[in-house]
Protein backbone atom coordinates (compact mmCIF):
# COMPACT_ATOMS: atom_id res chain seq x y z
CA UNK A 1 0.00 0.00 0.00
CA UNK A 2 1.27 3.65 -1.17
CA UNK A 3 -0.10 6.50 0.79
CA UNK A 4 -0.09 9.64 -0.90
CA UNK A 5 0.15 12.80 1.19
CA UNK A 6 -0.71 15.82 -1.12
CA UNK A 7 0.48 19.31 0.29
CA UNK A 8 -2.46 21.64 -1.74
CA UNK A 9 -1.42 24.50 -0.76
CA UNK A 10 1.71 24.18 -2.66
CA UNK A 11 1.13 21.82 -5.43
CA UNK A 12 -2.33 22.87 -6.54
CA UNK A 13 -3.88 20.31 -9.15
CA UNK A 14 -0.94 19.79 -10.31
CA UNK A 15 0.33 17.45 -7.68
CA UNK A 16 -2.50 15.32 -8.01
CA UNK A 17 -1.30 14.60 -11.96
CA UNK A 18 -1.33 10.09 -12.37
CA UNK A 19 -4.03 10.13 -9.62
CA UNK A 20 -6.57 7.98 -12.11
CA UNK A 21 -3.56 5.46 -12.09
CA UNK A 22 -3.35 4.62 -8.67
CA UNK A 23 -4.64 1.27 -7.23
CA UNK A 24 -7.02 0.58 -4.99
CA UNK A 25 -4.52 -0.62 -2.52
CA UNK A 26 -3.42 3.35 -2.68
CA UNK A 27 -4.57 6.06 -0.53
CA UNK A 28 -4.79 9.49 -1.05
CA UNK A 29 -5.00 12.49 1.37
CA UNK A 30 -5.08 15.55 0.10
CA UNK A 31 -4.17 18.80 2.90
CA UNK A 32 -5.66 21.89 2.13
CA UNK A 33 -6.77 24.45 3.38
CA UNK A 34 -8.56 27.98 2.92
CA UNK A 35 -6.07 29.39 1.10
CA UNK A 36 -6.16 26.50 -1.37
CA UNK A 37 -9.51 25.40 -1.45
CA UNK A 38 -10.90 25.29 -4.88
CA UNK A 39 -10.66 22.49 -7.12
CA UNK A 40 -11.82 22.55 -11.81
CA UNK A 41 -14.90 20.39 -12.89
CA UNK A 42 -11.71 18.09 -15.25
CA UNK A 43 -9.99 17.48 -11.34
CA UNK A 44 -13.36 16.52 -9.50
CA UNK A 45 -14.35 13.61 -12.84
CA UNK A 46 -10.89 12.70 -12.12
CA UNK A 47 -11.09 11.94 -8.46
CA UNK A 48 -14.34 10.07 -9.34
CA UNK A 49 -12.42 7.71 -11.44
CA UNK A 50 -9.61 7.12 -9.15
CA UNK A 51 -9.40 3.82 -8.05
CA UNK A 52 -7.43 4.96 -4.42
CA UNK A 53 -9.08 5.73 -1.54
CA UNK A 54 -9.24 9.53 -1.15
CA UNK A 55 -9.60 11.62 1.86
CA UNK A 56 -9.78 15.39 2.40
CA UNK A 57 -8.05 17.03 5.80
CA UNK A 58 -9.04 21.07 5.62
CA UNK A 59 -6.43 22.47 7.94
CA UNK A 60 -6.90 25.67 10.23
CA UNK A 61 -4.82 28.49 8.92
CA UNK A 62 -3.90 31.19 11.09
CA UNK A 63 0.09 29.98 12.04
CA UNK A 64 2.62 29.68 9.57
CA UNK A 65 3.22 26.54 8.01
CA UNK A 66 0.14 24.74 9.59
CA UNK A 67 -0.22 22.40 6.71
CA UNK A 68 3.02 21.09 6.96
CA UNK A 69 3.11 20.37 10.67
CA UNK A 70 -0.25 18.86 10.68
CA UNK A 71 1.29 16.58 7.38
CA UNK A 72 4.06 16.02 9.37
CA UNK A 73 2.02 14.59 12.05
CA UNK A 74 0.08 12.43 10.10
CA UNK A 75 2.85 10.73 8.13
CA UNK A 76 4.11 9.53 11.39
CA UNK A 77 0.81 8.37 13.11
CA UNK A 78 0.28 6.51 9.56
CA UNK A 79 3.63 5.25 9.74
CA UNK A 80 3.22 3.53 13.01
CA UNK A 81 0.00 2.08 12.03
CA UNK A 82 1.46 0.60 8.47
CA UNK A 83 4.58 -0.32 9.09
CA UNK A 84 5.33 -2.17 6.00
CA UNK A 85 3.68 1.07 4.10
CA UNK A 86 5.33 3.09 1.44
CA UNK A 87 4.74 6.54 2.17
CA UNK A 88 4.81 9.61 -0.64
CA UNK A 89 4.70 13.55 0.44
CA UNK A 90 3.58 15.74 -2.97
CA UNK A 91 4.95 18.97 -2.57
CA UNK A 92 7.31 21.05 -4.17
CA UNK A 93 8.49 22.26 -0.27
CA UNK A 94 12.41 21.26 0.06
CA UNK A 95 11.77 21.68 3.70
CA UNK A 96 10.12 18.05 4.20
CA UNK A 97 13.76 16.98 3.26
CA UNK A 98 14.18 17.06 7.09
CA UNK A 99 11.70 14.73 7.20
CA UNK A 100 13.34 12.68 4.91
CA UNK A 101 16.56 12.59 6.87
CA UNK A 102 14.59 12.30 10.11
CA UNK A 103 12.99 8.91 8.79
CA UNK A 104 16.10 7.61 6.67
CA UNK A 105 15.65 3.88 5.78
CA UNK A 106 11.96 3.94 6.15
CA UNK A 107 10.18 4.10 2.87
CA UNK A 108 9.06 7.66 2.26
CA UNK A 109 9.90 10.06 -0.44
CA UNK A 110 9.28 13.49 -1.70
CA UNK A 111 7.57 13.56 -4.71
CA UNK A 112 6.10 16.90 -6.96
CA UNK A 113 3.04 14.58 -8.34
CA UNK A 114 1.70 11.35 -8.18
CA UNK A 115 2.31 11.31 -11.87
CA UNK A 116 6.16 11.09 -11.43
CA UNK A 117 5.98 8.09 -8.92
CA UNK A 118 3.49 6.74 -11.47
CA UNK A 119 6.41 7.09 -13.94
CA UNK A 120 9.37 5.27 -12.20
CA UNK A 121 6.85 2.39 -10.94
CA UNK A 122 6.52 1.85 -14.90
CA UNK A 123 9.80 2.02 -15.19
CA UNK A 124 11.03 -0.17 -12.33
CA UNK A 125 8.50 -2.76 -13.69
CA UNK A 126 10.10 -2.72 -17.01
CA UNK A 127 13.49 -3.50 -15.80
CA UNK A 128 12.25 -6.30 -13.59
CA UNK A 129 10.20 -7.71 -17.02
CA UNK A 130 13.78 -7.39 -18.90
CA UNK A 131 15.63 -9.01 -15.66
CA UNK A 132 12.81 -11.86 -15.13
CA UNK A 133 13.02 -12.37 -18.61
CA UNK A 134 16.49 -13.63 -18.69
CA UNK A 135 15.35 -16.19 -15.76
CA UNK A 136 12.41 -17.79 -16.58
CA UNK A 137 10.37 -18.87 -19.50
CA UNK A 138 8.42 -16.42 -21.49
CA UNK A 139 4.98 -17.89 -20.75
CA UNK A 140 5.79 -17.93 -17.11
CA UNK A 141 7.13 -14.23 -17.07
CA UNK A 142 3.86 -12.46 -16.57
CA UNK A 143 2.71 -14.94 -13.53
CA UNK A 144 5.92 -14.34 -12.70
CA UNK A 145 6.31 -10.46 -12.61
CA UNK A 146 2.67 -10.07 -11.08
CA UNK A 147 3.69 -12.32 -8.06
CA UNK A 148 7.04 -10.33 -7.53
CA UNK A 149 6.00 -6.83 -7.91
CA UNK A 150 2.57 -7.53 -5.59
CA UNK A 151 3.77 -9.84 -3.30
CA UNK A 152 4.49 -7.84 0.24
CA UNK A 153 7.26 -10.29 1.04
CA UNK A 154 9.39 -13.06 -0.04
CA UNK A 155 7.14 -15.60 1.79
CA UNK A 156 3.85 -14.32 -0.23
CA UNK A 157 6.16 -14.95 -3.45
CA UNK A 158 6.88 -18.31 -2.66
CA UNK A 159 3.01 -18.77 -1.47
CA UNK A 160 1.89 -17.50 -4.79
CA UNK A 161 4.32 -19.75 -6.71
CA UNK A 162 3.60 -22.67 -5.03
CA UNK A 163 -0.40 -22.24 -5.13
CA UNK A 164 0.25 -21.50 -9.21
CA UNK A 165 2.65 -24.33 -9.97
CA UNK A 166 2.95 -26.50 -7.29
CA UNK A 167 5.72 -27.50 -4.97
CA UNK A 168 8.35 -28.68 -7.35
CA UNK A 169 8.04 -26.04 -10.36
CA UNK A 170 7.55 -23.07 -7.89
CA UNK A 171 10.54 -24.00 -5.58
CA UNK A 172 12.87 -24.20 -8.94
CA UNK A 173 11.06 -20.67 -10.14
CA UNK A 174 11.82 -19.34 -6.66
CA UNK A 175 15.83 -20.54 -6.75
CA UNK A 176 15.83 -18.61 -9.68
CA UNK A 177 14.34 -15.32 -8.86
CA UNK A 178 15.39 -14.85 -4.94
CA UNK A 179 17.92 -12.38 -5.98
CA UNK A 180 15.11 -9.91 -7.12
CA UNK A 181 13.52 -10.43 -3.74
CA UNK A 182 16.20 -9.01 -1.43
CA UNK A 183 14.23 -5.98 -0.57
CA UNK A 184 11.34 -7.92 0.41
CA UNK A 185 11.24 -9.05 3.95
CA UNK A 186 11.46 -12.30 4.84
CA UNK A 187 13.62 -15.51 4.14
Amino acid sequence: MTYYLIDYENTGEGGLAGLTELESSDEVVIFYSENADKMSFDMHRRLQECRALIEFRKIATGKKNALDFQLAAYLGYLMAKEENGRFCIVSKDLGYEVLLDFWKGKNIRLIDSIASEMKEKVEQKSELEETLRKLVDEEDLPTVLGFVSSGKSRQTVNNLLVKQYGSKKAGELYKKIKPLLKEKKGK
